[in-house]
């Protein structure tokens, strides 16, 4: 066993040095890395859940929540487990990293083939994650200012020119903290301000007049695919969670 496990060690080395992955100190808390991960995994996502709950009947709905949320804590689990515990991925600071250590024993061709479709999921994501943000934020602003006869694309416009500064100074994502815990006390807004609004208001004056609560609403395959998405684009951390166990001070906090 003695032996397998030096074997096991100096393999791992041997991967380690083969794939060029240099050693990363991060300097994030424990409190503020989970303020982090919060502010990706929750995000504008929360914003659509209630339509994709719609989509399936509110026991169905949260069933299938439940079972997504499941799924996204477990894949999670196993990226923090590869990135601190196998030993070519200890240097990984990007998920394309994570993915190069997880294949350093792998046939080179296999290991390049792996880390271009990482890159290529991870990269194309979030393109179309900041174009979502982009839009949320500009609708934000044309609702905030509705009396302004400004069109959308020139409130996105607006939007991108205000947050430019801060994403293109903040080179680590703990740079500016106090806007991570701006960003869940307004996460925290977006949730109890409609929930007391509607209790104040009741049900009879904020349900759409024919409509019903149903165990299980009608499905199409439209409605599915469209609830699937946004419960899905709720629940994708793993494609920023090797980053942000990267900028830990210790990643075994976690």
């Amino acid at each position: 066993m003695a032996s397998e496990a030096r074997e096991c060690t100096s393999g791992a080395v041997q991967a380690e040095q083969s794939i060029g992955l240099k050693p990363w100190q991060g300097k994030n808390s424990a409190w503020l890395t989970a303020g982090i991960i919060i502010a990706d995994v929750v995000g504008a996502g929360i914003l659509g859940m209630p339509r994709a709950v719609s989509e399936f009947g509110w026991l169905l709905g949260t069933v299938v929540m439940a079972i997504m949320l499941a799924a996204n804590v477990h894949i999670s689990i196993l990226l923090w487990k590869v990135r601190v515990f196998y030993r070519p991925c200890e240097g990984a600071h990007t998920y394309k990293d994570l993915c190069k250590g997880a294949f350093a024993k792998a046939p080179q061709w296999q290991r390049r083939t792996a880390v271009i479709a990482t890159w290529m999921s991870q990269y194309s994501f979030m393109f179309g994650l900041l174009g979502i943000y982009l839009l949320s934020a500009g609708k934000g602003l044309g609702m905030l200012f509705n009396t302004s006869e400004i069109c959308l694309p020139q409130w996105a416009a607006i939007a991108a020119f205000v947050l430019l500064p801060f994403a293109g100074t903040a080179r680590e994502m703990g740079s500016y903290q106090s806007l991570v815990w701006v960003n869940i006390i307004t996460l925290c807004g977006t949730v109890l301000i409609p929930l007391g609004y509607f209790i104040i208001q009741g049900v009879d004056e904020i349900r759409k007049e024919g409509s019903e609560m149903v165990l299980a609403a009608p499905m199409t395959w439209a409605g599915v695919l469209s609830g699937l998405s946004t419960f899905t684009f709720g629940m994708t951390s793993q494609f920023m969670l090797t980053e942000i166990i990267s900028e830990m001070k210790d990643p075994r906090e976690l």
